[in-house]
């Protein structure tokens, strides 16, 4: 392998690493608001439930690799941590995911300018094959988030019945 092998090995690592994992970090530094601002964005669409059934998503979503231990959440404490506060966080932690992993796509495209203008074709490929990847992480985020929301919404029913009952209680016959 000679000098410029390497050294395209080098910048070409660096830049995918760049690229997905501050892709990643940055998407936290939006304000949560733009998050909150933009449901037309996060809303599930009518076609997908279709989608997912026909490509199987939910017999393989949980085979690709997880990263949200990286950033201190867990998706694994669903079981253990059910409370309205827990599902705000996931849903919050799938527009993350859903946002860093577009942006991923996109910017995966600028290795096109990294690379020696001769590299070009095979930079484009691999821009293209990024897209492709990404996708999935994608489609994991939106077939999730929707079932996370009725989730939340029954935590959030059993927590009003909750406090209806205890601030309100029935007056018995016994008094």
């Amino acid at each position: 392998m000679n000098g410029f092998t390497i050294w395209m090995i080098v910048i070409n690592t660096s830049f995918w690493l760049i690229c997905c994992f501050g892709t990643a970090h940055l998407v936290r530094f939006l304000p949560k608001s733009w998050y909150e601002k933009n449901q037309w964005f996060f809303a599930e669409r009518s076609f997908e439930r279709k989608v997912y059934k026909r490509i199987g998503l939910d017999r393989w979503k949980d085979r690709l690799p997880e990263c949200g231990k990286v950033w201190n959440f867990q998706k694994k404490n669903l079981n253990e941590d059910l409370t309205l506060s827990y599902a705000d966080k996931f849903i919050l932690e799938t527009k993350y995911a859903e946002v860093g992993h577009l942006g991923m796509a996109v910017l995966g495209f600028a290795c096109i300018w990294v690379n020696p203008s001769d590299y070009a074709l095979m930079a484009f490929i691999l821009a293209g094959v990024n897209v492709i990847v990404q996708i999935p992480f994608c489609l994991i985020q939106r077939y999730n988030r929707p079932r996370l929301l009725r989730l939340r919404s029954r935590l959030a029913r059993k927590s009003r019945e909750s406090y209806t009952n205890t601030n309100n209680p029935q007056t018995g016959s016994d008094i």
